[in-house]
């Protein structure tokens, strides 16, 4: 008879249990052997010893569960975008970066088109697109106007699509004899015959459906290098394709099948048979294969022996354009079922389940309180250090997803209470505020910033990617220091939840096309805006301003200086302003009137020194003097005794409220004016009708980039020199990066000058030329040395 026995299964793994046990031990006889020198199993400590052990294999049993599991909702699924994650066709496909990418964009996006190729200009970076509409009676305008838009949509910096040019492909007619099988469909056969036809004239546009590339064992990167196109990827790159010959025709047609012999082949190309080369239009392989119809007598005969066969046309076109449609159908792809999501199991992994009913019952702790021992009572609480740092640890198991989500930046260490846990009159042995005290000292010691951050900075480098923000720090002007660090974490969090502009569209130009300052911005003006804090991307950078009808002065004329010694003992009492809490927004026109008796605002004119200096709280002083409540700003740069007169009230009170909405008011005007233009001189280049007015040099690898010099940051050097080598870091390695730093009136013109031009590029009308020769004079005057400045624009 064979005895069965179950052993322990010994394992070398440094987690397993008899590894703890051993290295437990280990510690044992090193820190008390003298003392301690029964380790049988029947001696208590050795028991508590190994069921801690077995606690440790089951805390990591359960960190061994596969990712999927430990991310997933109650419901299985996993909320990628909580956490930071994005689908491999967002992340790993590209903007279109070479011509090559470009057809396979417009191809994919504009139906009417047969075929496009981009081109090289003179100029760098100028593109000249030769088209083929898919149908010949195609209206040209409205086919170049989409052509437009849609590069546009997709437009890198320092590119432009200049001339585009709708040539009209050759035809080419098959004239064929073919001898058949009696078996076969001369409709079906002839549609084949026909689609082969088309397939080979246009190769050079043929693609393959991102199903089929996957079946072939493309992997995600393979599979999605290049820009995201539905309608599939094109099959040859422009490297491969070659000039057609008719003998490239023998073999598909001889393969059809029902086809018993090709007795004759060969083409008509525009009128003319052709029996070698195919001729090309304009250097490029465009061919258009017409349909036999009532004005064009077929070319093909179906023969049986030396039997001719009569050929239903009609029947032959139709099933033809079945099979072109399946064609097209088959190049669609669904990308999210192509990539789907991993999906996990959902598991309780914090539920905790207490050691001590897992002890022997003649320790006596699951016995009432009544009867329970003062040494039992004793161990019940010296185990519960043990177990509520087991507890926590399955507790911030279960929030791994909230840990790592950064939308939750509120909370880093998770705890649980140890009540649900099997422990039998666990309240007699706790204290009654012990869930406060508990939340209370694990808030305390939960060092969030630092953690989450540190947790971001991971979820980036996933992406390969990283925020410095050191140096950004120093030119905080807006926040609190407590404020600044949630800010700065905050910041963060934007980039990764804007990964995919942040990387794939990180050098993409505005779309003019788009509606003005919402949606024309590009990727390359968000990543800047985000890595140097800039509020405003999203309109005209004088708007803050000039919403509240304000003008910004240069001087400070309209400021009463008094002169105060702060320091002397007889000197009057300048006191500190306390921050209030304010009912108002800082963009609201309540606000703004609580400002109208102030006496820095004279005939709404605002000094821009009082922008940049009132921003802060701690510069204001409230001075008692002849019964009324002086509101006072220090002078910048000055000695201790030069202030500004701000304002003046009957009520300290109101004088506190004035101090605070004033640093409100200016804090929002400030940051709502920072941000940043860029143009591109290629995009001001006159038509090839109009005269040059500037130097060549002008146009071609040259962008300039304009920021406002008259808000608390910008007017900072120390700001400026950071604004320029973060700008010149991240833009393209092949431009020219010229950063301005432009006062209020000068903004104020640049951008009326680029909304009248983006208005008539937009439209199409024919004034555009007018616009962009005032707007090329503006940028090339700020090109332009100091001294040379007032040079006519036309002198180069």
């Amino acid at each position: 008879m064979t005895e069965y026995s179950i052993k322990r299964r010994q394992t070398h793994e440094k987690d397993s249990f008899t590894a703890l046990k051993q290295q437990a031990l280990a510690d044992i006889q090193q820190l008390a052997g003298k003392r301690w020198t029964d380790y049988n199993l029947h001696d208590p400590g050795i028991t508590l010893l190994e069921q801690l052990c077995f606690s440790l294999t089951e805390l990591q049993y359960r960190c061994n569960f596969p990712m999927a599991d430990l991310l997933s909702s109650p419901d299985g699924k996993i909320d990628f975008a909580a956490l930071g994650l994005v689908s491999p066709e967002q992340i790993l496909s590209s903007r279109p970066t070479t011509a090559a990418d470009y057809r396979r964009y417009l191809l994919d996006q504009i139906p009417q088109l047969a075929d496009i190729y981009l081109l090289p200009g003179k100029v760098l970076g100028l593109y000249r697109a030769v088209a083929v509409a898919a149908q010949p009676d195609e209206p040209a305008a409205p086919l170049i106007a989409a052509i437009r838009r849609c590069y546009s949509a997709q437009r890198n910096l320092g590119e432009q699509l200049g001339q585009i040019d709708i040539i009209t492909p050759l035809y080419c007619e098959p004239v064929a004899e073919l001898d058949v099988q009696s078996s076969a469909d001369p409709v079906e056969l002839l549609a084949e015959f026909y689609y082969r036809c088309q397939q080979l004239l246009q190769r050079s546009s043929a693609r393959r459906s991102y199903t089929d590339l996957l079946a072939l064992g493309a992997d995600y990167e393979q599979l999605f290098t290049g820009p995201l196109t539905t309608g599939g990827v094109l099959e040859y790159s422009e490297s491969e394709q070659r000039q057609l010959h008719i003998t490239d025709f023998f073999q598909p047609l001889q393969h059809i099948e029902g086809v018993v012999q090709l007795r004759q082949f060969h083409l008509r190309c525009g009128g003319n048979p052709c029996y070698d080369n195919l001729p090309l239009q304009q250097g490029l392989p465009v061919y258009y294969l017409p349909l036999p119809d009532a004005t064009s007598p077929p070319q093909v005969r179906l023969s049986m022996g030396n039997k001719n066969i009569n050929i239903d046309w009609q029947a032959v076109v139709q099933r033809y354009q079945q099979k072109r449609f399946h064609q097209y159908s088959r190049w669609q792809t669904d990308i999210a079922a192509l990539c789907p999501s991993p999906a996990g199991r959902y598991r309780a992994l914090g539920r905790y389940h207490s050691l001590q009913t897992l002890l022997p019952q003649n320790y006596g702790l699951q016995r009432p309180l009544a009867q329970s021992s003062p040494r039992q009572l004793q161990l019940k609480g010296y185990l519960l250090l043990f177990e509520q740092l087991l507890a926590n640890f399955l507790a911030q198991l279960q929030q791994l997803p909230a840990l790592f989500s950064p939308q939750h930046i509120t909370q880093s260490y998770y705890y649980q209470s140890l009540r649900n846990s099997g422990i039998r009159d666990l309240d007699a042995l706790l204290y009654q505020d012990m869930d406060a005290t508990q939340a209370q000292l694990y808030q305390r010691l939960d060092n969030v910033l630092q953690r989450k951050h540190r947790l971001l900075d991971y979820l980036l480098a996933l992406y390969g990617e990283s925020l410095h923000q050191h140096s950004l720090q120093h030119f905080d002007y807006y926040h609190t220091a407590q404020s600044a660090a949630l800010k700065r974490l905050q910041q963060k969090v934007s980039y990764l939840q804007q990964i995919v502009v942040m990387t794939r569209d990180r050098v993409a130009a505005p779309d003019h096309y788009a509606p003005l300052w919402r949606d024309a911005v590009g990727g390359f003006v968000r990543k800047q805006a985000l890595v140097l804090d800039l509020a405003q991307t999203a309109q005209s950078l004088t708007t803050a301003v000039l919403q509240h009808k304000l003008r910004l002065r240069s001087d400070t004329d309209q400021l009463q200086q008094l002169y105060l010694d702060e320091t002397s003992s007889s000197a009057l009492v300048l006191l500190p302003v306390p921050p209030l809490r304010l009912r108002y927004a800082a963009d609201s026109q309540a606000l703004r009137r609580k400002l109208d008796d102030a006496c820095c605002f004279d005939g709404n004119c605002l000094p821009e020194i009082l922008l940049q200096t009132g921003i802060q709280l701690s510069n204001y002083r409230i001075l008692l003097q002849q019964n009324r409540y002086q509101v006072l700003l220090k002078v910048p740069h000055s000695r201790q005794d030069e202030w500004w007169l701000v304002g003046s009230y009957r009520y300290y009170r109101r004088a506190l409220i004035m101090a605070n909405s004033l640093v409100m008011f200016l804090s929002h005007v400030s940051r709502a004016s920072e941000g940043l233009h860029v143009m591109e001189h290629l995009l001001l280049l006159p038509s090839q009708s109009s005269e040059a007015e500037l130097p060549a040099t002008f146009y071609a690898g040259n962008i300039s980039i304009l920021c406002p010099a008259w808000t608390a940051r910008f007017a900072d050097t120390g700001f400026q020199q950071l604004v320029c080598e973060t700008l010149q870091m991240n833009g393209p390695a092949h431009l020219s990066c010229r950063v301005f730093f432009l006062d209020f009136a000068q903004m104020n013109r640049f951008e009326r000058l680029f909304k009248y031009w983006r208005s008539a590029l937009k439209a199409d009308r024919q004034g555009a030329d007018k616009q962009r020769r005032a707007l090329a004079q503006f940028l090339y005057r700020l090109n332009q040395p100091a001294e040379d400045a007032d040079a006519p624009a036309d002198a180069g």
